[in-house]
């Protein structure tokens, strides 16, 4: 989907940061496709999704949402159940792209990360992608957007809904030891109603930042 494209970053951490969504196409097999949908995000919970979400609630597995409730809701979202997840392993994805393979729902299923990643995963998984979609960059006014170092975080959230201010206050609280790596990753993932911002990445980038930021108080 095209608002997992533009994730920024390090490659080293791109290569281990995977969005993958179950989309019943509109129109085609959508009409009672809850039930589907929902054995699908059972098989991203079984592989230990580092963040994930529906269309059913919009909330992610970071929000005041247990799994359970998120599967509740899509079985009974028969007929526009759509979910989302994130990962920060190539095994989990392929683990998951075969399991998935071997339910055979009929659902599609759509990977997105570095290409060359994918194109290795989905071939070891026995599959070979209908649809491949690019990012060609971002275009215009690009003196507006946050620096880099903030955007390796922003484009985690596709739908930008993660502010550059809240990613400054998470390096500003961990910089000045009020939050955890991780407590403070999970800060910036709650707003994702997407749940494709992946926490795991996030603490990594976290903790490569905060010795080169200064604060002007402790």
């Amino acid at each position: 989907m095209t608002h997992s494209l533009h994730r920024e970053g390090n490659l080293e951490k791109l290569e281990r940061d995977f969005c993958v969504f179950i989309y019943p196409a509109r129109g085609f097999n959508n009409k009672g496709s809850g039930p589907k949908v929902s054995k699908l995000f059972e098989i991203f919970y079984g592989n230990d999704a580092s963040n994930c979400s529906s269309t059913s609630l919009r909330e992610n597995l970071y929000s005041k949402v247990t799994p359970e409730e998120m599967l509740e809701a899509i079985r009974k979202d028969a007929d526009s159940a759509r979910a989302y997840a994130t990962f920060n392993s190539r095994e989990k994805v392929k683990n998951l792209l075969i399991q998935m393979k071997k339910a055979d729902l009929g659902v599609s299923i759509m990977v997105s990360g570095m290409i060359d990643k994918v194109r290795e995963i989905t071939a070891e998984a026995g599959l070979d992608p209908h649809t491949i979609n690019l990012s060609l960059g971002v275009h215009g006014r690009t003196d507006l957007l946050p620096p880099p170092d903030i955007r390796q975080f922003t484009t985690m959230c596709g739908h930008a809904v993660v502010s550059p201010h809240l990613v400054r206050q998470a390096i500003r609280k961990v910089k000045t030891g009020r939050r955890s790596l991780w407590d403070a990753s999970v800060e910036l993932a709650k707003p994702c109603a997407c749940g494709i911002f992946n926490p795991h990445r996030s603490a990594e980038q976290l903790r490569d930042l905060a010795p080169i930021y200064t604060v002007s108080r402790w």
